[in-house]
């Protein structure tokens, strides 16, 4: 009985130390109490019972194998659980490293977000202010686009003008080429220069030294000069008297060069009157002895500079204009 008592404490201890599920527990707790009531029933009634008693031993070893294997499983359960727990907390850990990586990396990611889209917006200013420069560009070219055609029309027609004067001056040149082709080249010249007819008459064709009469010869030439002019109405002329150096003495007009310059262009002007030219297209003018063409220090070169030119000069006022639109 002793070691049935004994037995039965132990199985207690073990069961209550023994990591098993609570419904076990309390099975095995219950049967081995009425055990006990069982045995403490036989040792009351008969204690010549021994066969039940043995049975009930028997049964008790079961019990008591059975109670060994719940501690085993106990024990493998409680380790498994430790082990369960132990990478439970590890996960744990990782899950709150990770997440603070998270949280690390979102707020990272926020203020590079931030940056990026501070850069975006102004990047997209500087874009908008490029694109209406851009805008103000392509207006300002093809404006000016449009101003350079239309330079270019009113250059091609101020080319075109020029062109017709051009010709006109050109056809003018052989018309008093060929009025003139009886005189001598020494005594008169004709040349285009700066777009103009310059016919240069010498002083032996028109004057006698320090007069401002013409002689019959030099009426002729003009005469026929006038008719050639006559027939060109949109020709200005100009008609401008050159002197030597050599210094003019008289008492009475002309008092000098100048004087003399100015006298013999009036003279001309008023042979080329004769005729049917319209004195408004003349202009008289005299420029002495300070529009030298040679050396005033020879006798060639003084009789070269005693002359009389008379410019004509084609109509401007359209060119003009397109030359002022330009």
């Amino acid at each position: 009985m002793k070691r049935v008592s004994l037995l039965l404490s132990a199985s207690v201890i073990l069961l209550l130390s023994a990591c098993v599920s609570q419904k076990k527990f309390n099975a095995t707790a219950n049967e081995l109490k009425q055990i006990k009531e069982q045995v403490a029933g036989l040792n009351a009634g008969s204690l010549n019972c021994e066969e039940e008693k043995k049975r009930t031993i028997a049964r008790m070893d079961v019990l008591q194998q059975h109670l060994e294997t719940l501690l085993e499983d106990s024990s493998k359960t409680h380790a498994a659980y430790d082990k369960v727990s132990a990478e439970f907390t590890a996960l744990e850990a990782d899950n709150e490293r990770l997440l603070k990586e998270k949280n690390d990396w979102l707020a990272s990611a926020g203020e590079k977000l931030k940056q990026w889209n501070d850069e975006l917006q102004k990047k997209q200013i500087e874009l908008d202010k490029k694109q209406s420069e851009l805008e103000n560009k392509e207006l300002s070219i093809n404006a000016l686009t449009n101003d350079v055609k239309m330079r270019s029309q009113r250059l091609r027609e101020l080319q075109s003008q020029i062109n017709a004067k051009d010709s006109i001056m050109n056809a003018l040149r052989r018309k008093i080429e060929l009025a003139l082709q009886g005189f001598d080249n020494s005594e008169l010249t004709i040349e285009r220069r700066n777009g103009k007819v310059y016919v240069s008459m010498s002083e032996k064709l028109l004057f006698a030294s320090g007069s401002a009469e013409i002689d019959i010869k030099g009426k002729e030439a003009l005469r026929k000069l006038a008719d050639v002019l006559a027939k060109n109405p949109d020709i200005q002329i100009t008609v401008e008297g050159h002197t030597d150096n050599a210094e003019l003495r008289s008492p009475s007009y002309p008092r000098s060069n100048w004087d003399l310059s100015v006298l013999r262009s009036t003279t001309i002007i008023r042979v080329l009157t004769e005729g049917k030219i319209d004195p408004a297209r003349i202009t008289a003018s005299g420029r002495g002895e300070y529009f030298p063409i040679a050396d005033n220090k020879t006798k060639d070169g003084r009789a070269k500079n005693r002359r009389t030119e008379i410019i004509l000069t084609p109509n401007l006022d359209e060119i003009q204009k397109l030359i002022d639109q330009q």
